[in-house]
């Protein structure tokens, strides 16, 4: 099985994430980690050659897509990496990047045994998909990678963590903030973790996607913070 090593251009990885991955210690990924709101971390991915060099890929591909379903039920525009015959390339996303970030900080959700992934690339622009309601993912952790063009606004927004029982229940203020999206980084969070993208206003943004789940487990958590403690 190829690395991202063998993957992506060999100028295409962020160095400090280079360096990580080349001396096989990819239990040191999270160390590279910063977090950007409750529950939620970026890590840089790609320099802006790499993600020039994975859109000139993915475009090319798609062109020679004789059709091309919707990625998901929320997503009008886009492919599956599988359709465009980057299947390769999610597996070792998900088992190099996500699985050491998800052992590290969504054990208590199901992050340790990650075994499988679904992979995707979104598109917000004018005519296209130009927003994302307020939603959760079907994924035990999301790794949300932007990969450009030019564009302003589409925000992705989070208002914290719950089981199903209590999907729908208020946020408190420590929950709700925003994150601006930025070439080459990429967010990770709970699928769990409610959240949503606000209104493209200029541009073009293109985010590849990737759900990673653990088949052999339930999704459902135990608890969610004060919200199951109240019950009854």
């Amino acid at each position: 099985m190829q690395r991202l090593l063998d993957l992506l251009p060999a100028d295409g990885l962020q160095p400090e994430l280079r360096a990580v991955l080349a001396d096989g210690s990819g239990g040191e990924v999270p160390q590279l980690l910063r977090e950007v709101g409750e529950g939620v971390w970026s890590l840089d991915v790609l320099t802006t050659t790499g993600c020039e060099a994975l859109l000139g890929e993915v475009d090319r591909r798609a062109a020679a897509l004789p059709s091309s379903a919707a990625p998901n039920s929320m997503h009008a525009y886009g492919s599956t990496l599988a359709d465009l015959g980057l299947g390769e390339l999610a597996r070792a996303l998900r088992e190099e990047l996500v699985a050491p970030v998800g052992a590290r900080h969504f054990a208590s959700l199901g992050g340790s045994h990650l075994t499988a992934e679904h992979g995707f690339l979104a598109e917000y622009c004018s005519g296209a998909d130009e927003e994302l309601g307020y939603h959760v993912d079907d994924s035990v952790v999301t790794l949300n990678l932007c990969l450009g063009e030019e564009f302003s606004g589409t925000e992705l927004y989070f208002r914290g963590v719950r089981c199903d029982a209590h999907r729908q229940t208020p946020w408190t203020p420590s929950e709700a903030f925003e994150i601006d999206h930025e070439p080459g980084r990429a967010i990770l969070h709970a699928g769990r973790h409610r959240h949503g993208v606000h209104p493209i206003r200029r541009g073009r943004r293109r985010n590849l996607i990737l759900w990673c789940q653990d088949p052999a487990a339930s999704r459902r958590m135990a608890t969610c913070g004060p919200w199951c403690g109240n019950e009854g």
